[in-house]
């Protein structure tokens, strides 16, 4: 995006609209090997508002908060980016779990289902959506930090009148945007927008038009005459796949490796070896259980990605994406098996951060 004289497979910050681009993790604070990179964490749950949600009591404001109020925490353990969605994630919902008994489709309607959604059916807004947003965009910005911004997600895109209203979504969006300036977000249009299995509504409208998407994204910012663009891309699932077509038209490659081992991971890699894109993966599972083999598997991949990608995307699955959600591990510990679960998952984050930290910077953190 910024030019041929740029390192086409870095990203790259700026302090200001004059100031000159550097890439990111410039700084004697950091190492050299981090630079151009983004390590990143999935809280996919930072604006959630689930509206058919009865059985617990949810403050969405509290919870956008709480996100804020983590960010410098990250920050120190090296972590440039978050990862949010406009529709919400997987909540978890588990009788055993949460004692709240729903599917994670709009589809199921107001008994059975969910509604968490920033648009409304027809593609416009949701004000308090777009408060919460502005809130930790801004937050993130005054910490230096960038936020992938996912427009849709598999499941919710059921809330929409038809695909014309999809259209007028990632158009509203975008252009709200390029309104309010805010220059620190890579766009995410589709988080796994091929997700097999028919998860996507409307005979996987999305899917199949991602491509008009991305454009349709991008001339928004032609369209209206912002003196800046931002990144757009789509993600992928697990599997890792990017098609040729996609990968000429994204400004990055989104990858997600959930439940896949390191050498797959290393195997789809190789096939991105020459392209001219960053290559940065923005979500993993590598076991949601908080063990300590499930530990040594998110620390390999991570490695892996910090080592032959722009960087990669940790997601605390039962910390802060499974209802009720947490954002700030526990103080630091040594991940065991025997801990009580619910202390061992936040020790477990801590461990996480601390090993991104330890390949970003050259100090540790002051906790």
């Amino acid at each position: 995006m910024l030019g041929r004289q740029y390192d086409q497979r870095a990203f790259y910050v700026r302090s200001g609209p004059n100031e000159p681009w550097q890439k990111s993790y410039s700084g004697p604070e950091y190492r050299a090997e981090a630079q151009g990179k983004l390590m990143n964490v999935r809280l996919a749950q930072a604006l959630f508002q689930d509206e058919y949600l009865k059985e617990a009591p949810f403050d969405p404001e509290r919870n956008t908060d709480a996100v804020i109020e983590a960010l410098d925490f990250y920050k120190r353990h090296g972590v440039l980016m978050i990862n949010v969605s406009l529709q919400g994630a997987q909540a978890g919902y588990d009788v055993t779990v949460n004692g709240i008994d729903r599917g994670n489709s709009f589809r199921d309607g107001p008994l059975r289902g969910s509604l968490v959604s920033a648009f409304r059916a027809d593609g416009s807004l949701k004000p308090e959506w777009m408060a919460r947003l502005d809130r930790l965009l801004k937050a993130a910005d005054e910490r230096g930090m960038v936020v992938n911004v996912m427009y849709f997600y598999q499941g919710q895109d059921g809330v929409f009148l038809s695909s014309a209203a999809i259209h007028g979504a990632a158009r509203s969006i975008t252009d709200w945007l390029i309104l309010h300036r805010h220059r620190n977000v890579l766009i995410d249009v589709a988080n796994e927008y091929d997700l097999p299995g028919g998860r996507w509504n409307f005979n996987s409208y999305i899917p199949q038009n991602i491509l008009q998407l991305v454009d349709e994204v991008r001339q928004r910012f032609r369209i209206r005459n912002a003196d800046f663009m931002l990144p757009v891309s789509a993600s992928s699932d697990g599997r890792m796949l990017y098609p040729k077509s996609l990968e000429g038209q994204v400004d990055a490659v989104l990858l997600h490796g959930n439940d896949r081992t390191v050498e797959y991971k290393r195997r789809r890699l190789a096939q991105f070896r020459n392209i001219e894109r960053p290559v940065l993966m923005t979500e993993d599972d590598n076991g949601r259980a908080s063990t300590t083999a499930n530990l040594s598997r998110d620390l390999a991949s991570c490695d892996l990605l910090f080592q032959q990608a722009a960087g990669w995307g940790y997601m605390p699955w039962v910390q802060a994406q499974r209802f009720p959600f947490r954002y700030l591990p526990a103080p630091a510990s040594q991940v065991r098996d025997d801990l009580p679960e619910k202390e061992r998952d936040m020790v477990y984050f801590h461990a996480v951060l601390d090993h991104i930290a330890g390949l970003v910077l050259r100090r540790p953190p002051q906790e």
